[in-house]
């Protein structure tokens, strides 16, 4: 049985475009905000990372962290991407916000089963008890379940601005044998601005 991707028409009870452009500065700002305190909790990791004797579990900690910083630039770059191309109606830089988000959606799944393994085991050598243990998983889920479904609804409705950009453009070849002339007819509708823009090109057959 084959089903097809709906097509959104609204965002955030606005019309599309502008709804996901104030997506993309929310995202933005939030991505800025985790970037700072990804960077302060890194530092303050640092510090510790002389004191303590366990190496092995902050070297974890470290390439964990140093990942998540990493995945924090990346998301920083291309949601300007995202927005620049919103506000040029560019399906390129579109599309290359649509494949990150898709890519996004799977290693948040593998980070949350990264965050499972690590609460494993640091509850195997004892360093959490089990009440503990079972918190941060179900936190972990909580919050990697929101995620992957904002992800997921982030998909759909990029993938909707694309198809409502692609199809804005329709070309039509007229052919009037009685006046002996082919038209090129190419209408371009802009639905959130109500402006219709006709251009024709008429050539006589010699």
């Amino acid at each position: 049985m084959r089903t097809e991707l709906p097509v959104c028409k609204r965002c955030f009870c606005l019309p599309l475009r502008y709804g996901l452009l104030t997506w993309g500065y929310i995202r933005l700002g939030l991505s800025n905000f985790l970037f700072i305190t990804m960077c302060v909790s890194f530092y303050l990791m640092l510090k510790l990372f002389i004191t303590e004797e366990k190496v092995s579990l902050n070297i974890a900690r470290i390439v964990i962290a140093v990942c998540l910083l990493l995945l924090l630039i990346t998301d920083i770059v291309l949601n300007v991407v995202f927005i620049t191309g919103g506000h040029k109606k560019n399906v390129k830089m579109l599309r290359v916000y649509y494949i990150y988000s898709f890519i996004l959606c799977i290693l948040l799944f593998l980070m949350w089963i990264a965050s499972v393994v690590s609460t494993l085991f640091e509850f195997s050598i004892g360093e959490i008890e089990l009440t503990f243990h079972i918190y941060i998983i179900l936190v972990d889920s909580t919050t990697m379940l929101a995620l992957v479904l904002a992800q997921v609804c982030d998909l759909l409705l990029v993938r909707s601005e694309i198809i409502k950009l692609r199809n804005q453009c329709e070309f039509r070849f007229v052919n009037n044998a009685a006046e002996a002339q082919c038209t090129l007819k190419c209408e371009q509708l802009n639905a959130e601005e109500g402006l219709e823009h006709t251009y024709e090109r008429s050539e006589e057959y010699k």
